[in-house]
């Protein structure tokens, strides 16, 4: 009876020519760009090419602007069979009809996977994208040994591919050039005096490296035209680490996932998982870096078991506390790290509550950020920040806040103005996290404690926060060989 009629709305969902935005333009590195178009491969979204040009539209920071585009822009356009899922996917601000909700309020997927963008009221034509490009490394076995960049998840799994195989690497601290060519801060360094054990290093090297499609420049010294030599101290060693990850009784199960969903499916990377229950002193003898995923940890992290934490990390122990586990070291003992609480007055301790029932949840979200994109400040000469311009825009998840570290690392950090530039933050909150910490690094003995205050794990989809907490486990002290 009514199959024409449903036939017919079915027919016009799909009709997408009034949406306001027709293309979405993106560019950025070519790695983080790969990733993207993945994405869309896997949710049927078309994409196209635009080549060299300017494209008029709105900046994803507010401002219209002419984007420069180039022959690596990728155009999406919203006039296809899902151009309401694009829509959804690349609005620049989600627009909320109510800001109560049960989720997160802001998903950008520009933010997520740190490009830069333009919404464009005009369709924008393009050419067909070709197939990733191979790479194809050659030996070199005169050479002193090869470089690498270092600013991708890509570079990232090539990188523990390349541990797992008993490789020897390291990452430079500073920036330096080789044979005049330059190599940012971060960038891998795999030189043959490191490897002299390993037999057939150059081809096993190129294979993996081919394999992994990463670009290989072969150096054919280890004497810096600029900047620190292949032997230098600031040319640190990677360490292969023993990672624990604590999960049960008191941690979110959602965010152990997370984290171990990173290095099954990120990294491809061994981690071990350790019940709460059965947690003691005596594991820590066995970890290089003890993963604390979001939780309550009160009754596990007694005074006893801090104490022996704390001289773990002191002996060239890391810690890194996720979301939720972070309030387990503010205002502790022998900690930097205390929780923000600006003064406020408190009228209703006075009058009482005056706000009215049916208005009390309305009131109370105020205090709460519910998934918001947030621009941050990044210190990228960090190795925390390593691959990292000085600015990152963070998923926020809560109004935790907590204030800068004074003789620790913050290593990214909102400022007295914090620039909220898609989803909800209420007003309350919003000043509550002036002037605190996103990530930081509390420096204590030969070890630290590294605070990731927002989630860049969060359901695996903010791409451009990985690095982040790869950097943590992989470049933060870790080139200590004699911890214990």
């Amino acid at each position: 009876m009514n199959v024409k009629d449903l036939n017919t709305a079915f027919n016009e969902f799909f009709k997408n020519k009034q949406q306001e935005y027709k293309s979405y333009a993106l560019k950025g590195n070519s790695d983080k760009i790969s990733a993207l178009k993945q994405l869309m491969d896997r949710h049927e979204i078309k994409y196209q090419l635009a080549g060299s040009g300017k494209i008029r539209g709105l900046n994803y920071d507010g401002s219209k602007t002419d984007f420069n585009s180039n022959e690596n822009t990728l155009v999406i356009n919203t006039d296809q069979p899902k151009g309401k899922m694009v829509k959804v996917l690349f609005e620049p601000s989600a627009k909320l009809s109510d800001s109560l909700t049960y989720d997160i309020t802001a998903w950008s997927l520009p933010y997520a996977y740190g490009l830069e963008a333009v919404a464009s009221t005009r369709a924008v034509s393009g050419t067909e994208t070709a197939a990733e490009a191979k790479v194809s490394n050659t030996t070199n076995p005169s050479g002193a040994g090869y470089i690498t960049k270092w600013n991708s998840m890509q570079d990232a799994r090539f990188l523990t591919a390349l541990l797992k195989e008993g490789i020897n690497v390291r990452f430079s601290e500073t920036p330096f050039e080789n044979e005049n060519q330059k190599f940012d801060a971060g960038s891998l360094v795999i030189t043959k005096s490191d490897n002299r054990k390993i037999e057939n290093f150059d081809s096993r090297l190129i294979a993996i490296a081919n394999e992994h499609n990463r670009q290989l420049t072969a150096a054919t010294s280890g004497f810096s035209t600029k900047g620190p030599d292949f032997g230098s101290s600031q040319m640190k060693i990677i360490n292969q680490p023993r990672i624990g990850v604590l999960r049960g009784d008191g941690t979110s199960s959602l965010n152990y996932g997370e984290i171990w969903y990173f290095f099954e499916q990120d990294l491809n990377y061994p981690v071990t998982s350790i019940d709460t229950d059965r947690f003691n002193a005596s594991d820590l003898q066995r970890l290089d870096v003890l993963i604390l995923p979001s939780g309550n940890y009160r009754s596990l992290l007694n005074e006893e078991m801090l104490k022996e934490l704390k001289s773990w990390v002191r002996r060239g122990g890391k810690v890194i506390a996720v979301e939720g586990a972070v309030s387990a070291f503010a205002g502790k003992e022998g900690f930097e790290l205390k929780e923000n609480k600006p003064d406020k007055e408190k009228d209703s301790a006075k009058t009482g509550n005056l706000i009215p029932y049916n208005e009390r949840e309305r009131e109370q979200i105020k205090e709460l950020i519910t998934g918001s994109i947030i621009k941050t400040n990044v210190d990228n000469t960090h190795p925390m920040a390593f691959g990292y311009k000085d600015d990152y825009y963070s998923l926020k998840l809560g109004n935790s806040s907590y204030s800068l570290l004074k003789n620790g690392y913050n290593v990214a950090y909102l400022d007295k103005d914090p620039e909220i530039v898609s989803g909800f933050a209420g007003s309350e909150a919003s000043k509550k996290i002036k002037n605190s910490l996103t990530f930081g690094v509390e420096p204590m003995g030969r070890g630290s404690f590294i605070y990731i205050v927002d989630n860049p794990l969060f359901r695996a989809f903010w791409e451009n926060g990985k690095l982040f907490f790869t950097n943590a486990v992989f470049f933060v002290d870790n080139d200590d060989k004699d911890r214990y």
